[in-house]
């Protein structure tokens, strides 16, 4: 457990599914040992592992203790809530949302979107300095963190201001004082990693899970909470109150640039973030082109720190509602500009160095996985990688395990069972519901004869065989298969041989195997002789017993019914004398 990653592994939860690999954008995950744990250098904290986790394996880096005792050690604290509160928490007012904080002991409380409102004005600003270029947002972390890892070369592009969170810590500081901590709330995971990259400014971040747990532990309900006078600090927030909607960004970036002097598109999702990355040095860059992206498919809404998992359709409306119901003097209130500057640069955040391996090596990784062609490449997937020689590059570095393969794992299986079976003295035949051979070994063959001997070199396993053709007594396998009821241990004749057979269910009503000894071979008949001996004996032993035991009861009623006629006979000769 890696506590200075936002997101880590609880071990003993994880199933070994690579669930989260196959969902990861980057494939940040390390497997070893039997679990999958999350690479800090190469992860970009979308939470994508953390939402498909079927275990729930992949858990969120609780800070609720670290927010205590800055609650506890400052004297001035204001929470900075994101502005997708409004659909996290649908049907609570703002006074309740403030009053609830105030409780937990929070001095103040401020709408992220106020940070928002100001990244917005210095966007355009910087965008409309310059006379042609492409123009990514610096909003979402996540994204930051893909392009700066992923695609350093247009790291460039992102429009050099913090984010909106960070930008609204310094505001907070400018309003409330220097000293003044800020505590943030809201539906994303990366920005805890954001908020430990720039403590001087955020001194925690917490999801909106964090809050309700954090609400729940301390007896807080906004139903018990009446409707009073508390409200955001210093002021509400407008335009900013849509940037967790997909293209809300481009609304407010582009009221406040010249119209048609810039393109302006927005993507989420990291599916198409990366395909709009990938394709953008094909773009024509002698016009003006801004680009919003954010992580999650549809925007913050539907971050992976919330609770709340209404459609996209009614958590816009929702979004988009609050924002008409904004009151007039407060968007007024909302052109203030601060002293401060948001500028900043992302030469924190490292490429991942991507390893080239040669063709040697990497047909070395695919052979140990029995991939010894480009036909045995069948990139199914099941490991979590797209691809066979992805499968296998992230083999030679590390961050895989061969039992990840699930067809080669398949086909040691089935060669350990294969090995098992044609090794074993016995015959064995597998049969299924259809009466028709699964598989069988030679020693089956070489019990039913020379001629069944032929047909195994030819079809080995005798697979499909009808085993009414195969064997006289395939009336038992027939019952089995019916009854679901195993036979066990049945002498049976077949041609001048006698078998003891055993038959028992694999797959009820599906699949039975038949395990036959021949009796006429030596070692099985001494070895036969030895346990049928030792069960006359046994029996024997038992009849002998109960013989014993009757002639002892009987013996012990014969006793007591003589001494009863000679009491009753002392009886009667006292009384006639």
């Amino acid at each position: 457990m890696n506590l200075a990653n936002p997101i880590y592994t609880e071990i003993n939860n994880c199933q070994d599914c690579y669930k989260c690999i196959r969902h990861c954008p980057v494939k940040g995950i390390n497997v070893g040992q039997g679990s999958a744990s999350i690479d800090g250098e190469r992860c970009i904290f979308c939470g994508n592992c953390v939402t498909i986790c079927p275990a729930n394996a992949k858990k969120i880096r609780n800070d609720i203790k670290v927010a205590r005792n800055v609650i506890n050690n400052s004297s001035v604290v204001v929470a900075s809530i994101a502005p997708s509160y409004t659909t996290e928490f649908p049907n609570v007012s703002i006074s309740k949302i403030t009053r609830a904080l105030k409780m937990l002991g929070f001095s103040a409380v401020s709408e992220t979107a106020l940070g928002a409102e100001v990244v917005s004005k210095e966007t355009a600003h910087y965008i409309s300095e310059h006379d042609k270029g492409i123009f990514i947002s610096s909003a979402c972390p996540s994204v930051v963190e893909l392009i700066c890892k992923y695609y350093p070369s247009i790291s460039d592009s992102i429009v050099p201001i913090h984010s909106p969170m960070v930008t609204h810590g310094l505001m907070i500081k400018e309003w409330f004082g220097k000293d003044a901590k800020t505590i943030f709330f809201g539906p994303c995971i990366s920005k805890k990693r954001e908020a430990d990259n720039f403590k001087n400014i955020i001194d925690v971040a917490l999801t909106f899970n964090d809050l309700r747990e954090w609400m729940n532990d301390e007896g807080i309900d906004f139903d018990l909470i009446p409707e009073n006078e508390d409200t955001f600090e210093p002021y509400t927030s407008n335009m900013g109150s849509i940037y967790p909607l997909d293209g809300g960004m481009v609304a407010g970036v582009s009221a406040d640039l010249e119209k048609n002097s810039t393109i302006y598109m927005n993507f989420s999702g990291t599916d198409a973030i990366r395909q709009t990355l990938n394709s953008i040095d094909n773009w024509d860059s002698s016009q003006k082109l801004f680009l919003e992206l954010l992580s999650c498919t549809g925007g913050c809404i539907h971050g992976p720190g919330t609770v709340t998992k209404n459609s996209t359709a009614v958590k816009r409306y929702k979004i988009q509602s609050e924002l008409f119901r904004k009151n007039k003097s407060d968007a007024k209130a909302a052109a203030y500009a601060p002293s401060i500057s948001i500028s900043r640069s992302f030469s924190n955040i490292y490429p991942v160095q991507k390893r080239q391996h040669a063709e040697a090596d990497l047909f070395g990784s695919l052979s140990a996985i029995g991939k010894l062609s480009e036909k045995d490449e069948i990139n199914c997937g099941g490991c979590g990688y797209d691809s066979c020689r992805d499968f296998a590059a992230a083999l030679i570095d590390g961050q895989a395990e061969r039992n990840m393969c699930v067809s080669y794992m398949r086909k040691v299986a089935n060669d350990k069972a294969t090995v098992l079976l044609q090794k074993m003295p016995s015959g064995v035949l597998l049969v299924d519901e259809d009466m028709k051979v699964i598989e069988s070994n030679k020693s089956f063959a070489k019990m039913m004869g020379p001629e069944i001997e032929m047909i195994n070199e030819t079809n080995p396993g005798l697979a499909g065989a009808n085993v009414a053709k195969l064997v006289s007594f395939h009336k038992l396998f027939s019952s089995v298969l019916s009854t679901g009821k195993d036979i066990m241990e049945r002498d049976v004749r077949f041609n001048d041989k006698l078998f003891k057979v055993s038959i028992f269910t694999v797959l009820k009503h599906k699949i039975v195997c038949a395990i036959m000894r021949d009796l006429i071979v030596p070692e099985v008949r001494n070895d036969e002789i030895v346990k049928r001996t030792q069960k006359v004996i046994q029996e024997n032993l038992e009849t002998v017993q109960k013989i014993a035991y009757l002639l002892g009861e009987n013996a012990s009623r014969t006793e007591t019914m003589l001494n009863t006629i000679l009491e009753a006979y002392q009886i009667d000769e006292s009384s006639e004398r």
